[in-house]
């Protein structure tokens, strides 16, 4: 059934909380005592999805590895006992589609039993013998194949021809799912994520993972960066600024600052804070103390996130559905406004920006996936 998952675990008190939490959530769990008892009867299963309760015998790593040599495109979701947002990172790394911090609760488990039912999908088959009975259609199958190649290939490039470039895609799902700030360089984006406290590097063209940095100091709620420093704003008003080095070695802190903002930017001269709740904006000197030069209130709607650069304030605004280009020099006043055909969806929710080269990039939430995407600056 597809709404049928296997869960692995040994703890007969664990197992009474994930039965009903899954209960609740409508799936139909099946339980196995350990990574043996779950593969006898994993065909016969037949899951939409695996969970493991981590900590147990053998561990969750040797667990994903056989789970994945069975089944290479089964989601599999390890259930962590204690939240560690390192070990999370580093099992996603290692194969899982993601992990579930504890306490184990409906509310935390029930964007990740969707997730991974979505995308789920695969028929799940082991080497049997029905397989290789199927061996002979294949291999007809591909004398067929063969055999259309001639026709295939022209037909391709007649297609190639006479039919327009295909567009770049312009937008991208993330393998975590609270996205907060992003910045954009020459070949990668570096996106920070405050449920995992992590620093995704991904590269641009197919926003495949290429760096995980560990936050475990800070949850970050905003980022910014100029030529030679980065600087990450936490949930406790606290802004951080790192050196660009291997592990972002912190290099000065700020006092808290009140209201404790949720938007970060540099326009390479001022920095720029914002507060999504109040709407206030704020410019500051660049020093490690970001003293305040002057507030402003923002005269749009909904502050949703804000970038700039060396021309231009730019705010998502969730109340107008739109982009809203903004003076350096008076902040109050909008010099444009942009709908954004994005916000068709009504779980969009905006979290972060970025300008680049004519590009304006956003980061955020839509539903239960993180997603990123850009658009070309609005004339």
């Amino acid at each position: 059934m597809f709404n049928t998952i296997q869960v692995i675990c040994a703890s007969e008190k664990d197992r009474t909380i994930l039965r009903g939490i899954f209960k609740n959530l409508g799936a139909d769990a099946v339980f196995s005592n350990d990574l043996n008892d779950a593969l006898s009867i994993f065909e016969k299963a037949r899951p939409a999805a695996v969970f493991i309760a981590d900590g147990e015998e053998p561990p969750a790593e040797i667990q994903l590895r056989e789970l994945r040599r069975v089944a290479p495109f089964i989601p599999v979701v390890p259930l962590l006992k204690r939240r560690d947002a390192a070990r999370a990172v580093g099992l996603m790394k290692a194969g899982a589609l993601d992990c579930a911090q504890s306490p184990w609760t409906e509310e935390e488990l029930r964007p990740l039993y969707r997730k991974a039912l979505n995308l789920s999908g695969t028929v799940i088959e082991l080497d049997s013998a029905g397989l290789r009975r199927r061996r002979q259609s294949l291999a007809l199958a591909l004398a067929a194949f063969f055999a259309f190649t001639g026709f295939a290939g022209g037909l391709y490039y007649g297609f190639k021809k006479y039919s327009p470039a295909a567009l770049q895609p312009h937008s991208f799902y993330l393998p975590y799912t609270h996205p907060t700030g992003i910045i954009i360089k020459k070949d990668s984006v570096l996106i920070s994520d405050w449920y995992s406290q992590g620093l995704y590097e991904h590269g641009v063209r197919n926003f495949g993972i290429k760096r995980v940095t560990s936050l475990t100091e800070i949850t970050p709620v905003a980022m910014a960066a100029s030529q030679d420093a980065l600087w990450l704003a936490g949930a406790n008003g606290v802004i951080e600024k790192r050196l660009l080095d291997a592990g972002y070695s912190v290099a000065s802190r700020t006092a808290a600052l009140a209201p404790p903002p949720d938007s970060v930017c540099f326009d390479g001269l001022y920095f720029w804070t914002a507060d999504s709740r109040t709407g206030a904006i704020v410019k500051r000197m660049p020093g490690d103390a970001l003293s305040e030069i002057k507030t402003f209130k923002y005269p749009g709607q909904k502050l949703s996130a804000l970038t700039c650069d060396t021309r231009f304030l730019w705010v998502a605004d969730a109340g107008l559905r739109g982009l809203v280009k903004l003076s350096l020099e008076d902040p109050e006043r909008i010099i444009s406004k942009t709908e954004l055909d994005v916000y068709s969806s009504k779980t969009l929710k905006i979290t972060a920006m970025a300008s680049r080269d004519g590009t304006i990039w956003f980061a955020g939430e839509d539903g239960d996936k993180g997603l990123a995407f850009y658009k070309d600056e609005p004339k």
